[in-house]
């Protein structure tokens, strides 16, 4: 809490949340550990959501991109890669179409290692793809139809015909047709979702309680001629440097952890690091601010005598 002795002149008001974070150093660092600890959960989380998102499809990505429609066969119910396999004359529809017939089937290695065979056409892919967390082997058309289980689906341009008895997928719609993707990427989205709406709630339930208890140095700050604005400034730039340091601190921190976890698929870029930790800064500041209304709203003689 804010000491008396430490209040200043009314021009100087905005300083006094940064003096004050000097002075209250451990509910400084308690709040600032509880910012990095938050941080690191959610750019974690997001950069495992988008590890095993690439494992989960990045093969079925690969061949229909963005602007590309992914053809399965209808058997009605839940359509995806293991049940719409395409008939003859669904791949000759395909084909008719100026649209690539993709062959895939699932086998293993010498070793025993799991993996998936799918037939390309013209320039080998060089990049490691997965799907469904197997590791993509390209061959033949004809190498792939050898393996037991064969199956088949298409692609098409985005402004193809449809095709009878066929469901064609755009975007996300498409690599849902990967069961693992769909499953995966449903929960944790959720769990992230969940998690920014905790964070929200934290980060604004300990900047009302800090805010509240700056009640009576508020209260004399307005009495002795303090603007709102000065003072909603304070608060905002109080929780900025707080926001800052924690937020820095736990991108960073799963910047490193994410380098020496080698066995989890986790994908750490400016996607799954810094949009997260704006979206958090964001939902602080907003928090920060609404903290200080009700501050700003009693009325500063009832303050001083409480």
């Amino acid at each position: 809490m804010l000491s008396n002795k430490s209040l200043t002149p009314v021009r100087g008001f905005m300083f006094q949340g940064i003096r004050e974070l000097r002075v209250s150093r451990g509910k400084t660092a308690l709040i600032i550990t509880t910012v990095l600890l938050i941080t690191a959960m959610v750019t974690l989380l997001s950069s495992l959501s988008a590890g095993l998102s690439f494992q989960s499809a990045s093969a079925l990505q690969h061949k229909v991109g963005s602007d590309r429609q992914l053809v399965l066969n209808d058997a009605g119910g839940t359509v995806n890669l293991s049940t719409g396999s395409l008939s003859d004359a669904q791949a000759s529809a395909v084909e008719s179409r100026g649209g690539e017939v993709v062959t895939m089937a699932r086998s293993k290695d010498a070793e025993g290692q799991p993996f998936i065979a799918m037939s390309y056409e013209g320039e080998k892919p060089s990049e490691d793809l997965y799907l469904e967390h197997q590791p993509i082997h390209w061959m033949s058309t004809d190498e792939v139809k050898d393996l037991p289980g064969a199956s088949a689906f298409g692609v098409v341009a985005g402004d193809a015909e449809p095709i009878n008895g066929a469901v064609m997928l755009k975007g996300k719609e498409a690599l849902n047709a990967s069961a693992s993707y769909k499953g995966e990427q449903s929960s944790l989205n959720l769990m992230i979702v969940l998690l920014y709406v905790i964070s929200a709630l934290v980060l604004g339930a300990f900047f009302t309680v800090w805010t509240m208890q700056r009640l009576r140095g508020v209260a004399i700050t307005v009495a002795l001629g303090g603007t709102r604005s000065s003072i909603l400034s304070d608060a905002v730039g109080q929780a900025m440097v707080v926001l800052i340091v924690g937020i820095a601190a736990g991108t960073l921190m799963t910047v490193g952890v994410g380098g020496f976890l080698d066995g989890i698929p986790m994908e750490v870029t400016a996607n799954t690091t810094l949009v997260p930790a704006g979206m958090l800064l964001a939902a602080g500041l907003l928090g920060a601010g609404l903290s200080i209304i009700p501050v700003m709203k009693v009325d500063p003689r009832k303050a001083m005598n409480s």
